[in-house]
């Protein structure tokens, strides 16, 4: 039975995965930019609040440098579909975010404690 690893879909047994742009923010970037739109007396309508957008290959290929033990898909099928978000709006209130690394090395951290990762043996 195969184990579920950060770059999967859950099972961990799939070799295929969608080379899809996927955006990424830190929950604790989201928080603060919460935050940064009640205090600010200029902030007004709607944020879009996205640090990274990713294509999956590229999220698995870091992932598999970071955390070479756990289960990763083998092959990416190319969807057509690319996101283009921007978070400039947010960025010029004051808006800063966390490096995409510490992100996952948190994000990866926290899945191991609570036990959502298992390595692969």
């Amino acid at each position: 039975m195969g184990r579920a690893g950060p770059g999967s879909s859950g099972s961990g047994g799939s070799d295929t995965m969608e080379n899809r742009d996927r955006p990424f923010v830190d929950v604790r970037d989201l928080a603060e930019a919460l935050l940064l739109t009640y205090e600010k007396p200029e902030a007004q309508g709607r944020y879009i609040c996205s640090s990274y957008v990713i294509g999956a290959q590229v999220l698995v290929e870091k992932l598999k440098t970071l955390y070479p033990y756990y289960n990763y898909p083998k092959n990416f099928s190319e969807v057509k579909e690319r996101i283009n978000l921007s978070s400039n709006k947010l960025q010029k209130l004051g808006w800063k975010f966390r490096s995409f690394e510490e992100t996952l090395a948190d994000a990866v951290k926290d899945y191991e404690e609570y036990g959502l990762l298992v390595p692969k043996h």
